[in-house]
């Protein structure tokens, strides 16, 4: 241990650390977090918890190669509750298991301690394995969506099949029905209607593979959604600047926070497609930003003035000096990883509620809506707005025609019985 982390500890500490196996790696962890960005004071503070599970660990005979997830949580969980271990040592339950974590991803990251092991059976987790393979070669699915029906897929198999081995050929349509009435049980349509696209998109890949699946999906419920039965909803142009104007450009993250807005606002970006912006993906020569759109395809939009503006002074004094290429970065340490799509939909949703909108604009998709309603009402046509959305097909973009209540009026039959 060198003499600058050392000096860190308390002799209390220090005496925890002594001896331990965790001991030759209290350097390497400073670093960690100092090259992540964290401050002197969370540094030590994360130290000393280490050090405190270092002493725990040692007492319990915990092995190095034993240092994980279950190990940490009987640390919080067990030996916390209990502790007599010294009057004043950290006990804030989730901030001992933040410094915990980054230990296991330090330790993870050197070798010295195995990666996580999947807590699914192995034959689950291996299907679920092709299946991703699949759905990223062939299907071209980010990995939000992924996610999503790999966690949908896996519920299902474990229901069916447990620790035994996979056979659809076993399962029968009333076996879906079954599923899909107990996991669904209380949801929201469209919450049930991802379950079915998912466990559809899984039985059309094993069919692919020789497995007769075509009586398991015809058992999948096709839950009514009326697309067209209501209007698009959307922010008027004043809630939209009233919205704009809740980011306080003059803080790192406000300024960072209106760019993601205007990314939002002024080219109906899709969350995901905001995670994915790269630096490299803005021309400024040629005024163009690249999209990472569904499907793996780039498209290619027009940077309008004031999002280039928005994202140059966020370039200029917002983002931290990093290698890292994606534009928009978290502004809590670590600093140097890209901002999630829960940290990118946060930037929307916290500036509503402050303006006092966050009963209208419950997600940030709507201003995608907004910029949609505003061309049509425009008299912008609806291919070009198909393109600049990136809709597939142009029946997607259709139900913004119901927006130009004035145009629709000149259209509009009498109702019957009513005098002309």
């Amino acid at each position: 241990m060198s003499d600058l982390t050392y000096s860190r500890l308390s002799p209390v500490t220090r005496d925890w650390f002594r001896g331990t196996t965790l001991a030759p790696y209290a350097d390497g962890y400073v670093q960690h977090l100092v090259d992540g960005g964290y401050t002197s004071g969370t540094v030590n503070y994360y130290l000393r918890c280490v050090a405190h599970f270092a002493h725990w660990a040692a007492h319990e005979q915990v092995a190095l190669d034993g240092i994980n997830e279950d190990a940490v949580a009987c640390f919080v969980d067990k030996h916390l509750p209990v502790c007599r271990c010294a009057q004043r040592c950290p006990r804030a339950r989730h901030v001992i298991r933040a410094a915990l974590i980054h230990l296991i991803e330090l330790l993870r990251s050197t070798g010295l301690v195995a990666q996580k092991t999947a807590s699914l059976p192995a034959s689950i987790a291996a299907e679920l394995r092709d299946f991703d393979g699949y759905l990223v070669e062939v299907r071209g699915l980010v990995a939000v969506t992924r996610q999503a029906r790999l966690q949908h897929t896996g519920d299902f198999l474990l229901a069916h099949f447990g620790d035994a081995p996979i056979r659809l050929c076993a399962l029968k349509p009333v076996h879906i029905m079954d599923f899909m009435t107990r996991y669904t049980a209380g949801w929201k349509p469209s919450s049930v209607k991802q379950i079915g696209i998912s466990l559809r998109s899984y039985l059309r890949y094993k069919a692919i593979v020789g497995i007769q699946t075509t009586p398991l999906i015809s058992a999948l419920p096709h839950v009514a959604q009326w697309r067209l039965a209501r209007l698009p909803k959307g922010l008027s142009t004043q809630e939209v600047q009233q919205l704009l104007d809740a980011f306080d450009r003059n803080t790192v993250a406000g300024r960072r926070d209106y760019a993601i807005a205007r990314c939002y606002v002024d080219l109906g970006l899709r969350t995901s497609e905001i995670v994915r912006l790269q630096l490299d993906d803005l021309d400024w020569g040629a005024g163009i930003v690249h999209i990472h759109s569904k499907g793996r395809r780039m498209d290619r939009l027009p940077l309008p003035a004031t999002t280039g503006e928005a994202i140059v002074a966020y370039l200029r004094k917002g983002r931290r000096d990093t290698t890292s290429r994606a534009l928009f970065l978290r502004y809590r340490p670590p600093f140097d990883r890209p901002a999630g799509p829960s940290t990118i939909r946060a930037a929307v949703r916290n500036a509503a509620h402050r303006c006092g909108l966050s009963t209208r604009l419950t997600g940030p998709h709507i201003l995608r809506h907004t910029l949609a309603c505003r061309l049509v009402q425009g008299g912008v046509s609806l291919k070009a707005i198909a393109d600049l959305l990136r809709h597939r097909s142009l029946d997607t973009t259709t139900i913004y025609a119901k927006v130009d209540l004035d145009a629709l009026a000149t259209v509009a039959a009498h109702w019957p019985g009513r005098r002309a």
